[in-house]
């Protein structure tokens, strides 16, 4: 049994979130990582090339690097290629991490809309919006179900990092990942949690929301 998630005895997978609410996980993992397929990324730009000698008097073609670039060899052209690759590298890699966020984005409200449902959800949201407006002084966005279903599971319900793996792994286990690939989602899935915190995981619920 993962600790992550649980599953109950007709087959439905929950995962308690930090905050003490409990989610079912729905069989949605094929369409999770399908979510942001449509959007065009674009091509990475390639670096300048340089000859290398060869055994036997031959020659290959290499990119050039940080390092390459500052041989004394390099010919003014090749320099001047490597000043263009780099600001076209830039612009690909902003561009690249705008997706990335885009992606995320729908990635998170996918979930939040399509891949668990949240027990105990209160009839009246609202009146809990409301709530929030004039008690807190939050900004509670939109008025439609969406929206504030949206407010609802961002505010209360999933606050933790931890809490998206324990989501993201449920989905997986839930749409019949197999689980040799399970395990190893999983793995992956706290190992990045790790990296991100600069300590180790352990399988208790560690606040990562910070």
């Amino acid at each position: 049994m993962s600790d992550l998630y649980n599953v109950e005895p007709d087959g439905t997978v929950i995962a308690t979130m930090q905050s003490g609410w409990v989610v079912e996980c729905l069989p949605v993992g094929d369409l999770l990582l399908r979510v942001g397929a449509h959007i065009e990324r674009p091509d990475e730009p390639e670096p300048p090339t340089y000859q290398m000698d060869g055994v036997g008097g031959s020659s290959e073609s290499r990119p050039h690097d940080a390092e390459s670039i500052k041989d004394p060899k390099t010919s003014d052209a090749e320099c001047a290629a490597w000043q263009v690759y780099l600001a076209l590298k830039a612009a690909y890699d902003k561009r690249t991490a705008e997706l990335d966020g885009q992606i995320n984005e729908m990635r998170g409200t996918f979930i939040n809309l399509e891949g668990i449902k949240v027990r105990g959800l209160p009839a009246d949201l609202p009146a809990w919006a409301d709530k929030q407006r004039t008690r807190y002084g939050f900004e509670i966005d939109g008025t439609d179900d969406e929206s504030l279903l949206l407010a609802f599971i961002e505010h209360n319900v999933i606050r933790t990092m931890r809490d998206g793996v324990r989501i993201t792994a449920g989905i997986l286990r839930a749409s019949g990942l197999d689980q040799e690939a399970l395990d190893a989602a999983e793995a992956s899935f706290l190992n990045t949690l790790d990296g991100r915190q600069g300590h180790r995981v352990d399988s208790g619920d560690t606040d990562v929301s910070g």
